[in-house]
């Protein structure tokens, strides 16, 4: 009898084992197919790197068009481009789940291996005609390195606009692991940006300020070619009456009204009290300005006379004023770096040949890596720099965006500029002032310039024309640079124009052209958008020299370990199973 129910008992414990069993693989393939039509990721990553930020999301979620993305990151990749295109892949994927629309995509081998040299060559006019840029590859082939041309790129559509995007970020002083990393922690931001302006009809108005001697539209051309590719209004504009400038360039009317950002880029002239107004009152009504003025007067050009040097001397343009209600201070300076400069070319005497120096009064300004208008940026080409000084206590938000290394120094004015001085080697011990600021971003309500102070008749004046002065600003921001070269792209003596941040000596490309995008960037756009650029992926390599010294130990652990472990859970398992039955039999 107590055998039979024995018996009985096992074979419930046997069936309930069963049920058991059969409802976990159920469970598992009921979650398999859910997953298979509802996209959904836990990211559980220290910095968050498969999460979206909430103004990318906001503008997902508000979508309500067709978005179709070609990535053309496919083939026979390496290792690198491999994690670059898995990464892109999560993102758009996670793009996808947010979007309340239609949101598809596609990677796609713009080189199939079958193609012909011609058929190639067809091939990249085509992608380049797009805006598509290559990248020259070299991929390991058994003993051997290949070299082939990949786009690193993906076109963004809306509709029937298109926009393309370059997902690869080259910089310099990188290791193709950081520059790869840097590409995926700015991939969010860029097909975001690009989804906003193909998604909104909204565009903004940026102003080049004329009349004191400014860049014409020549010395920025290819920073103008780049707001209107980034679908931004340019105009150059004077305030008061429009004229033809001396280099024939139409100059317009300043309207206020339309104007979302006003450029003001080395003006040499003095400003007019009325000129000033006109802009404070501007920026009382929410107008974002950015400004790069030079502190001092220099320039390559006055080094040729018979002596090879000359006098800088500080520029009166009766606005220091002003900036300093606002809250900084253009000091009379011209800073140095003794780390990163750029270089001035020297002709020898003896081969007749030019020679490359380090140039003292060009520094490689740093953006900083804490804002989002430059974060893992390259340094910024600049050219007879002056320092900032930041105003405390006016309620004003200050944040330094660009900056020396920590071995700058100013050299206060006047400043004795001689060529000779590349002769001279490079003394750390007199570049003791660190990280000197040259940028700075001032977000607040700023007070007025004119603020208890106008004169009677002045106010009478303006009551005449209907204006009525503001006092107390509204919520804006303004950028302000002690140098604006930084804007300028190379004109040669036969007109023609050279890339932004393009170093005609050494022929390298700094960042001057992406770090002046995202201020213009941050300072027009009012969703927060930048802000996905602050995202942070750490890079985890491994010590390769560790590696090397280390492999056959780590190497039996992971054979060893697993292996002895599977053997102990075989004999606990069998050891208890033995004495469970020899306890229910007695």
């Amino acid at each position: 009898m107590e055998k039979k129910s024995l018996q009985s008992q096992n074979k419930k414990e046997r069936n309930a084992l069963r049920f058991r069993l059969l409802i976990i693989i159920l469970s598992l393939v009921m979650i398999n197919v859910i997953a298979a039509f509802v996209y959904k990721r836990f990211d559980l990553t220290t910095e968050k790197r498969y999460s979206l930020s909430d103004a990318t999301l906001k503008l997902l979620k508000q979508n309500n068009k067709k978005i179709y993305i070609k990535v053309y990151l496919e083939g026979d990749l390496e290792s690198g481009f491999l994690r670059l295109k898995n990464s892109t892949k999560d993102i758009l994927q996670e793009m996808k789940s947010a979007s309340g629309g239609s949101f598809s995509f596609d990677f796609i081998n713009p080189l199939p291996s079958t193609a012909t040299e011609e058929q190639k060559f067809a091939i990249y006019q085509e992608l380049a005609a797009m805006g598509l840029q290559p990248t020259n590859l070299k991929v390991r082939k058994e003993e051997q390195y290949e070299e082939r041309i990949i786009f690193p790129s993906l076109l963004v559509s809306v509709g029937e606009n298109t926009l393309p995007v370059q997902i690869l970020e080259n910089q310099i002083g990188y290791s193709p692991e950081e520059a790869l990393n840097h590409s995926a922690i700015s991939l969010e931001y860029k097909i975001a940006n690009a989804i906003k302006k193909l998604s909104y009809n909204d565009i903004y108005n940026v102003s080049f300020l004329q009349g004191h001697g400014e860049y014409p539209p020549a010395y920025v051309f290819d920073f103008t070619n780049k707001l209107k590719e980034s679908r931004y209004k340019v105009s150059f504009n004077a305030i008061g009456k429009g004229f033809i400038s001396n280099t024939g360039d139409t100059v317009l009317s300043w309207n206020y009204k339309t104007c979302d950002l006003l450029i003001v880029a080395r003006p040499i002239a003095p400003f007019s009290e009325f000129e000033k107004f006109q802009i404070d009152q501007f920026i009382m009504r929410g107008g974002k300005v950015m400004w790069l003025l030079d502190g001092m007067d220099a320039d390559n050009g006055y080094l040729q006379n018979p002596d090879l040097l000359f006098m800088a001397k500080s520029h009166s343009l009766n606005i220091d004023e002003q900036l300093f209600k606002y809250g900084v201070r253009i000091n009379k300076n011209l800073v140095q770096d003794g780390q990163q400069s750029a270089p001035i070319p020297v002709i020898d005497n003896k081969t007749n040949e030019p020679m490359l120096f380090p140039w003292l009064y060009s520094p490689l300004l740093s953006p900083s890596n804490a804002h989002a208008i430059g974060k893992n940026l390259d340094p910024v080409l600049s050219n007879y720099c002056s320092s900032l000084d930041t105003i405390a206590e006016n309620g004003i938000k200050k944040t330094i965006i660009l900056s020396t290394s920590q071995y700058g120094r100013a050299l206060p004015e006047p400043v004795r500029v001689h060529l000779a001085a590349i002769k001279e080697k490079q003394d750390f011990r007199f570049f003791k002032q660190p990280f000197i600021p040259t940028g700075v971003l001032l977000e607040g309500k700023f007070s007025s310039l004119y603020k208890n102070r106008m004169e009677v008749d002045f106010v009478k004046k303006l009551q005449e024309i209907g204006i009525s002065p503001i006092e107390n600003g509204k919520n804006t921001k303004m950028i302000v640079f002690g140098d604006a070269d930084i804007i300028k792209n190379h004109v040669s003596q036969k007109g023609e124009q050279y890339p932004l941040g393009y170093e005609i000596y050494s022929k390298q490309v700094f960042a001057n052209m992406d770090f002046l995008k995202n201020c213009v960037e941050y300072l027009t756009d009012t969703n927060g958008l930048l802000t996905a650029r602050n995202k942070e992926i750490k890079l985890r390599l491994l010590d390769k020299q560790k590696v090397k010294e280390e492999s056959i130990k780590w190497q039996l652990i992971n054979l060893l370990i697993p292996i002895s472990l599977i053997v102990i859970f075989a004999i606990a398992y069998n050891y208890f199973r033995k004495r469970k039955w020899a306890m229910n039999s007695k």
